[in-house]
Parts: structure tokens; C-alpha cells; sequence
């Protein structure tokens, strides 16, 4: 084999697995994406009369963040703007959604056992869904990152896959010929 076509057949190589990965990362993109939507789909979510998108199912970013949004501003009115971190495990007698974790201060229940601080649970709750709706939004949002990325990949092979057939053109008769043009090296 000629030496001086190596050259250009592995720039039209190099040009083929570029657009190839290009497809493979808007495929995957396109799946990411279906799946994330169905997911959410699923769980018949629909935002609340108050929510800044309200009354919507949510299947997208827009209306997953909003949902997040709300869930977190019930909680922090059930709680006083307390997070998780900062309340007691035990409800205590003035009903203040700090709570203590002394036993000894804790409200008792009928049996004499410490009641467990309900605002804290509602907090640990709104925690873990404003973080599953808020992943969500942000794996569709990467999707379409990806999809586009696939789309450049793609464009990317397909300009380097050309320019190495047009170098080969340069250097081989036959393919110089199909397009009219002489070879440097004939």
C-alpha cells in the first residue's frame, strides 16, 4: 500500500467513529430522556393550586422544578424555615417544630414513650422529594445536553470523514477523476 494514502484513509476513519459516536451519544440522549419522562409520568404528579405552574402534570423540567419548589415551601411553613439538621427527633409539649432530642423534654405518648417530631419527618420527606424532582429535571436537562453534543459529533465526523476523502482525492487518480480534478501524485 502506497504510504501517502494511509494518511487520508485514516482521517476518513477517524471522520466515520466521530459521527458514529455522534449517534450513539444522541441515541442514548433520546433514551435518557423517554425514560426520565416516563418515569415521572408514572407517578401521576400534578402540581398544586399554589405552584408557580400550577394545576400541570409534571413531565418536564419546568414543571418538575416547580413542583420541588412548592413541596419545599410547604414544608419550611410546617417547620418555621427549619431544615432537618436543625430539629430534635421528639415533639415537645408547646408544639414548637424544634423540637429536642433529651427524651427527658419530649412530649410523651399515652404509654410514656417520647412522641417522634412530626415536622421533622414532614422536612426529611419534602428533602427527599424536592431532590428526586429536582434530579430529575437536571437528567432531562443533561439529556438534551447530550443530544446536541451527539448532533456536533455527528456534523464533526462528517466534515473530518470529507476532508480525508478530499485529501485522498489529491493523491488518487481515480478519485481525483470522479470529480475533475487532477492528482498531485499520479
Amino acid at each position: 500500500m502506497n504510504k501517502a494514502k494511509l494518511f487520508p484513509k485514516l482521517v476518513v476513519v477517524i471522520g466515520v467513529i466521530f459521527a458514529l459516536a455522534g449517534l450513539l451519544t444522541i441515541g442514548t440522549g433520546i433514551y435518557v430522556n423517554t425514560f426520565i419522562g416516563n418515569q415521572l409520568s408514572e407517578q401521576n404528579i400534578v402540581t398544586t393550586g399554589d405552584a408557580s405552574i400550577p394545576d400541570t402534570p409534571v413531565t418536564n423540567i419546568p414543571t418538575a422544578l416547580s413542583m420541588a419548589e412548592i413541596i419545599q415551601e410547604h414544608a419550611d411553613n410546617r417547620t418555621d424555615g427549619l431544615s432537618y439538621a436543625e430539629m430534635g427527633r421528639f415533639a415537645v409539649e408547646s408544639g414548637d417544630p424544634a423540637g429536642t432530642s433529651n427524651p427527658e423534654m419530649a412530649l410523651l405518648d399515652t404509654n410514656g414513650n417520647p412522641v417522634a417530631n412530626s415536622a421533622r419527618n414532614t422536612q426529611l420527606t419534602a428533602a427527599g422529594l424536592v431532590t428526586s424532582l429536582s434530579l430529575s429535571a437536571m437528567a432531562i436537562g443533561v439529556s438534551y445536553a447530550a443530544m446536541a453534543l451527539g448532533v456536533a459529533f455527528t456534523l464533526l465526523g462528517g466534515v473530518v470523514a470529507g476532508l480525508g476523502y478530499a485529501l485522498l482525492g489529491l493523491i488518487t487518480p481515480e478519485v481525483a477523476e470522479r470529480y475533475g480534478l487532477s492528482p498531485v501524485a499520479a
